[in-house]
């Protein structure tokens, strides 16, 4: 690893070091996208088989234009994130996240235990709108480094949200539902939450040889970069290089207001990045539109594990959310069960994510 004054890149994933193989480890399985577009049955099936399960799985994106965009842009918009992250943190403030969640999160404004610690990464939530559409300067600024790539990121959006939908279409037709019920929720043209989120999380700090690598040395506690959570959306794409992903052994099944903590027992399992591939997790959307069919798995983020806890962590994801006015309600269908249990208040899906993102202790101006 080059010293921190000889460094002149930070997202440079071609040095970093393998993946430990003695830390414990999710089994997912790996669906190809190219099978999905060609419509195998049998991978289509394995889709649904892992969104009921663990809800997470992951895709395998070469061989398919719409893949191939995904794996290059990827590393493309950290390369961007790289230098937007390098602005000062005054200038980065500027671009603060509101309501609507787009913009910038500075590390530390979200709590990841009852005890009131502070996650330590910092992201920003570029809207989809903003990138497909022509600016309105008046609603909402970006930084120059954003607008003056915005052809690689409307591409992006484009490309990740239309993945979306095929795997959206694929669990409708599992699930008795006529595929335009989710695809009319998630028109790409309307108004929504969608965003592509750059995340960076920093290098782990020293650790003795008793101390996880996830953890501060000097308290012991661990450090949490990402809290635990279940995404508030419909269908979550996630590109990362290095280790710091983890779930919860244990599904949820229930769409609801969360304290950010898991709700049943269990323990927290590493997910191992995978070359070529994303990694495909459901949000409470999906829960509560199936009615507790498919599952929302909870993760949080920690510093990478062994060796690459030393490097500074990049991720870029593309969150697939209803559109802004949709009512979150469950849909009606052969494989969707019916139940008495009210489904309490019913709100538009701006007012759900914000809910869900104000329950994690999120820092947000109206």
């Amino acid at each position: 690893m080059p010293h921190k004054e000889e460094r002149v890149c930070e997202f440079t994933p071609e040095l970093y070091p393998p993946f430990p193989d003695d830390i414990p480890t999710v089994e997912l399985q790996t669906i190809a996208l190219a099978k999905l577009l060609d419509r195998d049955v049998g991978e289509k099936d394995r889709v649904f088989d892992a969104c009921v399960g663990r809800g997470f799985f992951y895709l395998e994106l070469g061989g398919c234009n719409p893949g191939e965009i995904i794996l290059d842009g990827a590393e493309k918009i950290a390369r961007v994130g790289e230098h937007v992250f390098k602005l000062s943190l005054t200038e980065k403030m500027q671009y603060k996240q509101g309501k609507k969640l787009f913009g910038y999160k500075y590390a530390g404004s979200s709590v990841t235990d009852k005890a009131g610690t502070r996650d330590t990464a910092e992201f920003f939530n570029i809207a989809k709108n903003d990138m497909i559409m022509p600016i309105d300067p008046t609603r909402r600024p970006w930084p120059s480094e954003i607008l003056d790539q915005k052809p690689l990121f409307a591409s992006y959006v484009e490309n990740a949200h239309s993945i979306g939908m095929t795997v959206l279409s694929i669990l409708a037709e599992k699930l008795g539902v006529d595929p335009s019920e989710f695809t009319s929720r998630h028109r790409i043209e309307e108004p929504s939450g969608d965003h592509v989120r750059i995340t960076r999380g920093p290098p782990a700090k020293e650790t003795s040889e008793k101390t996880p690598s996830n953890a501060d040395s000097s308290t012991g506690k661990e450090e949490i970069q990402t809290p635990s959570h279940t995404d508030f959306g419909t269908i979550t794409i996630l590109m990362n290089w290095l280790g710091g992903l983890q779930v919860w052994s244990e599904s949820a099944r229930k769409a609801q207001l969360s304290n950010g903590q898991p709700d049943v027992p269990g323990k927290w399992l590493w997910v191992k990045p995978k070359r070529g591939c994303a990694i495909i997790n459901l949000g409470d959307a999906a829960m509560r539109f199936s009615n507790g069919v498919l599952c929302a798995g909870r993760h949080r983020v920690v510093p990478a594990p062994g060796a690459q806890a030393q490097w500074p962590r990049f991720s870029i994801v593309y969150f697939v959310r209803p559109e802004d006015s949709c009512i979150m309600k469950k849909l009606r269908g052969k494989n969707i069960p019916e139940d008495s249990e009210d489904e309490g208040e019913l709100l538009t899906a701006t007012e759900w994510i914000y809910r869900q993102s104000s329950a994690l202790g999120n820092k947000l101006d109206d």
